[in-house]
Order: structure tokens, then sequence, then C-alpha cells
């Protein structure tokens, strides 16, 4: 029998989700009412699997944190994907609301199924209801799939301040030598902070004699200005060499260079983004396509958004540390 997956609101569907957690907190599990029926679930976004006679099977819901929870199927329509369905469905959600994670608490018995569909521990396992939980994320990709010509221009936070709104364009650069050019013409607008993802620190962009220069003359203006990096891996840049990371060891105080975690080392975007007001971005570091917007506080605070969650789970690499220049 098919199965159709609905986002629902709780008040118009109050009944048929409180039967399906019922059923499987209460009765199965021995879970206090009181602790399910926690007050969030008037502002959740609620996932409902229904069958093709219109019985409700399963269940989900999003809280606006981009918590997952209440996950639950009905003895009689488990092992048919109906969870995966649910989960997938609470995960694309969240990424059409810019969400730039899910996260949840898996049962134990359940820890297998989430990992299957990419969540990795996030934290201690604890106890509650007397049933051992262990905290899981899923860090979601940045959207930026379509052409630049299908993609609007996004709308500002506030009003650009005079000469700003001559900025505040989407620009599209196809190719090595676009992509280049899109990067140094970006180079001269951070003023404190500047922020760069690339998983292998490309070469031929961060490894550029004039990128390397722009950003040394960045960090030399003054105190406030910071240049925080993250990487995936630096066995090729050290293998190589890197003409930032020489001046990163050169202004240790002012340059900081990270690694992802590997298991949060999933991102396949390069990007430049700064004091929280513009960016430079190419969505696959494999590709040189890529977008930059000199004036969009909107992308550019979701991509520092991204890479203060990475930078706070990130660390030094010791080959980094034990680099001989």
């Amino acid at each position: 029998m098919q199965t159709h997956v609905v986002t629902v609101s709780w008040s118009s569907h109050e009944d048929k989700l409180r039967e399906i957690r019922d059923a499987v907190f209460h009765n199965e599990q021995g879970i206090d009412r009181d602790l399910d029926y926690d007050g969030q679930d008037a502002g959740a976004t609620h996932i409902l699997a229904m069958n093709e006679a219109g019985q409700a099977i399963g269940c989900a819901r999003l809280l606006e944190t981009g918590k997952i929870g209440r996950m639950a199927v009905l003895a009689h329509g488990r092992k048919q994907g109906i969870g995966s369905r649910l989960l997938a469905e609470a995960i694309a959600i969240a990424k059409d609301r810019g969400l730039g994670r899910v996260f949840l608490d898996a049962q134990l018995a359940a820890e297998a199924f989430y990992r299957k569909h990419g969540f990795v521990n996030a934290g201690t396992e604890f106890v509650e209801a007397g049933i051992v939980h262990q905290p899981m994320e899923v860090i979601l990709p940045i959207a930026f799939e379509a052409p630049a010509e299908e993609i609007p221009k996004p709308a500002v936070r506030e009003q650009p301040a005079p000469g700003e709104s001559a900025k505040a364009a989407l620009r599209h650069h196809r190719g090595e030598s676009e992509c280049l050019s899109g990067l140094l013409s970006t180079l001269g607008e951070p003023l404190r902070d500047l922020q760069i993802y690339s998983p292998h620190l490309d070469h031929f962009l961060f490894d550029a004699p004039q990128v390397v220069d722009a950003l040394s003359a960045f960090v030399r203006r003054g105190a406030p200005a910071k240049l925080h990096v993250l990487i995936h891996t630096s066995s090729l840049i050290v293998g190589r060499g890197h003409r930032l990371l020489e001046l990163a060891r050169r202004m240790d105080s002012k340059i900081e260079i990270r690694r992802v975690p590997d298991e949060l080392a999933s991102d396949a975007h390069t990007y430049v983004t700064w004091d929280h007001r513009g960016y430079w971005l190419m969505p696959d570091y494999r590709e040189y396509d890529g977008l930059s917007n000199l004036y969009d506080p909107v992308q550019a605070n979701r991509l520092s958004e991204r890479f203060e969650y990475l930078w706070h789970k990130s660390q030094i690499d010791p080959e980094l540390r034990t680099l001989r220049l």
C-alpha cells in the first residue's frame, strides 16, 4: 500500500499525531506523556505519513532551531522505509529554510539508522525517560545550486550606506581566470574579519602571489584585522608548500589556519566572506564556476555563521605546527 508523507500543523492534525505518539512512546516505550508533550508542538512543523486508506502511521516534527524529534512509526508500518522518508522530509524543510544544520537526540537503538542518513555524534550520551540517547547532527549544504542567471538578487537586511548600493550586485565568474579575478576584486573590501573556507586551500587561487599580497596587506592594516582559514586536509598543502602558510607562520597573531574534523568535512564549497557584508563563493571547489557580491549581508551572514560553527569544532593540525619554512 502506497504511503504519502505530508507537512501538517498541530492545530489541524493533533488527534492523528497524538494517536501515533501515544502508541509508540507511551504504550510501547513507557515514556511519560509530560515528557513527550513539552509545549513546543504548536510552534513546530509536523510531518505525517499516511497510507492510501487515510490512516496515519508515522510522524516527526521539526523545531525552528533545526531540532528533529518525535520520530515514530506504528509497528505495522515499520521496515518499509517510512522512517527514512519522514527524516528526509524534515531535512528538506530545514534546507529550504536556510538552516545550517539539523540535530536530534537519537535513542541508542536507532543510532545506526541515523548514521545511515549522514548524522554524526555531536555530544555525549545522556539518559532521558530511562532511555540512553546520543546527540547527533548533520551539517546542511549551502543552497547555491541554480545558475547565476536564475538566482534572484537576494534581499539585504539593511539599506546600503552611501556608495554601497552600487556594490549590491551578484556577479558570476566562469573559469579559472575569472574566479581568480573575482577573488582579487573582493580582497580590498574587508576591514575587520576575513574568513576563507577551502578544502585543500586551492593552490591556483590562494597560493597566487597577488592573492597572498592582498591578504598580507589586509592583516597589516591594524589591530582589528584577523584572517581565519578552514581546510579539510593539510597533506597536500604541506607537501607542495604554500605562500599563505608561509604568511601565516610569519604572522601567527593575525592569521590562523585550522582543520575541520573529518566527520564534518563534507562541504564542497570554497568561499571567502568578510565583515558580515560580502562574499565570494565557488559552490564546488572542483569546478571554477563562482559567484560574488560585495554587499549582501543575508548571504554573507549565512556563510559566516556556518564558518563560525565549524571553526569552533575545528583545531590546528599538528602538521601545520611543525612545518619548517
